[in-house]
């Protein structure tokens, strides 16, 4: 009955020491798995905040670049307009110009015509006037012949007046549209450099919205990546609470059908590797240090890469690198007892995994020698009475 409370006890210890360091190596790998999550959910949602921000300024520059554009399509408009009043004031200007040229061909004319008139007045004065007066058939006719010749004259004299006076109006016409002119060019040039000032801002707002689109393209894009590393660590997280769910199971499993009281297998344990000892247990006389020296254990010389297994059933407390020995694995048996290897490469365990019997832990190192102790309640004791022919 005592056995069996002894036996519960150790299984108990056992299963409890390695499912909790089990249960700590799966929460860890679950709470590094969700740390991840969270920190990549926290980056997407800073991400979908700089795409609010961008999407803000891309509407923003949208709409300044619609009033640019806008803009630009109405300075283009008073332009034509512009041109349009520049065209019609230079053919204004043009039909003045040419009026200005008829009135004075005209008003030369009659310059002309009034000298010669005056020339021959003067040379037939008085013959003409004479003519006037004596070949006219009464004084009525008489009057009214020195009527008419004034009234010729006064008309002449009136024309010409006309003539002077549409003459200024017409240069004050003239120079008044040159004066229009000269301001519809300066406007027309002060648009004109507004236009390109504005051509220049709408390629700058146009390049704007393509960085912000890119930009944006560029976010959404990550937050894909991010969304899919999410997914495949949510699947991972899912998958590591299954095996260990799993794990869990098998090793319990183990535990019921665990092998203890290690003493009762003295001289039956199975050899940790195929191979032959080539130094024992105990003083040991080393001829090139001309002494001799204890081996707590023995050495087993073996082909390289072979592989070593547990000799009994037990929990991997230790796994090491000891100067000298190389990767070094400690396992425990319960009641006081355990195994030590040294000389390991390529392990198959890990620290507090439980191990069968007849397990392969890792493989012998390139100086194909593995070293191999037991220990008993702080006693170290003699491999060689422990496995099965062990003095082979």
């Amino acid at each position: 009955m005592n056995k069996q409370k002894s036996i519960l006890k150790i299984l108990f210890f056992l299963s409890i020491t390695f499912l909790y360091s089990q249960d700590n190596d799966f929460e860890k790998s679950i709470s590094n798995t969700e740390k991840q999550i969270k920190e990549l959910q926290k980056a997407i949602s800073q991400n979908n905040n700089e795409i609010t921000i961008l999407k803000n300024k891309a509407r923003q520059s949208t709409n300044i670049l619609a009033i640019t554009k806008k803009n630009i399509q109405n300075s283009q408009n008073l332009i034509k307009a512009y041109d349009k009043k520049i065209s019609l004031y230079n053919k204004q200007s043009s039909n003045l110009q040419n009026a200005i040229a008829a009135n004075n061909s005209e008003m030369e004319l009659i310059k002309k015509q009034y000298a010669e008139r005056s020339i021959n007045l003067y040379k037939k004065k008085n013959q003409e006037f004479r003519g006037l007066i004596f070949n006219s058939n009464s004084l009525n006719q008489v009057v009214y012949r020195i009527k008419y010749y004034n009234i010729i004259s006064d008309l002449n004299q009136k024309t010409v007046d006309k003539l002077t006076q549409s003459q200024f109006y017409n240069n004050k016409k003239k120079q008044e549209i040159t004066v229009l002119l000269k301001d519809v060019d300066k406007n027309k040039e002060l648009k004109n450099n507004e236009l390109k000032s504005l051509d220049r801002k709408k390629k700058y707002q146009e390049k704007l919205l393509s960085d912000l689109k890119k930009e944006q393209a560029s976010i959404r894009k990550e937050i894909n990546k991010q969304t899919n590393q999410i997914n495949a660590l949510e699947t991972l997280r899912k998958s590591i609470i299954e095996s260990k769910k799993k794990y869990d199971e098998e090793q319990l499993a183990k535990l019921k059908t665990i092998k203890t009281d290690i003493k009762k297998y003295k001289g039956k344990l199975i050899w940790p590797v195929d191979g032959k000892i080539v130094k024992g247990f105990g003083p040991q006389w080393n001829p090139k240090l001309n002494t001799t020296l204890d081996n707590p254990g023995i050495d087993i010389a073996a082909t390289s890469t072979s592989p070593v297994k547990s000799v009994f059933d037990g929990l991997v407390t230790t796994i090491t690198f000891i100067s000298g020995y190389g990767t070094t694995v400690i396992i425990d048996h319960d009641g006081g007892y355990f195994t030590v290897f040294t000389h390991l490469e390529n392990l198959l365990i890990n620290e507090n995994m439980i191990v069968k019997e007849g397990q392969e832990i890792g493989f012998v190192s390139n100086n194909n020698i593995i070293h191999f102790e037991i220990w008993g309640n702080n006693q170290k004791l003699n491999p060689t009475q422990w496995i099965k022919n062990g003095y082979k």
